[in-house]
């Protein structure tokens, strides 16, 4: 038996942004909100994955919007065109920051992330085993 797994950027995505460091009680409608007010486009999704905490640093939520129509008025364009400058090797990638409250922010980048299928095989006929190192 074989699968395939589906990529999780929705069809007619047209650009995916992300947010690298999102407070783990931020929620999805905070993001849309936001994001909507910006009026940089249509979202048509919004994903959130929680990294867990590491290095003593506290868990967080890497955010993930993506539009399925991006907004031709002068200041979405601007956004996109530097989002999406080509760096250099050793460059830092372009960001924004985008303000949620008076006194707090995201920093927002292109999604670079690129979806790789997976095609798993599952045996009946093996069974499993274990090896001591």
């Amino acid at each position: 038996m074989s699968s395939t797994t589906q990529s999780p950027v929705p069809s007619g995505t047209v650009l995916s942004l992300m947010i690298p460091w999102a407070q783990s009680w931020q929620n999805e409608d905070d993001v849309k909100a936001t994001f909507g007010r910006l009026g940089w486009g249509t979202i048509s999704q919004v994903d959130m994955k929680e990294v867990g905490g590491r290095d003593g640093k506290p868990a967080h939520n890497k955010v993930f919007i993506h539009f399925n129509v991006w907004s031709a008025s002068e200041t979405a364009e601007k956004v996109r065109g530097h989002l999406e400058k080509v760096v250099g090797e050793g460059e830092k990638q372009p960001e924004l920051k985008v303000w949620y409250s008076e006194r707090n922010f995201w920093k927002v980048r292109v999604s670079k992330w690129v979806f790789k299928a997976r095609s798993e095989k599952v045996s009946g006929g093996a069974a499993p085993a274990v090896e001591f190192c």
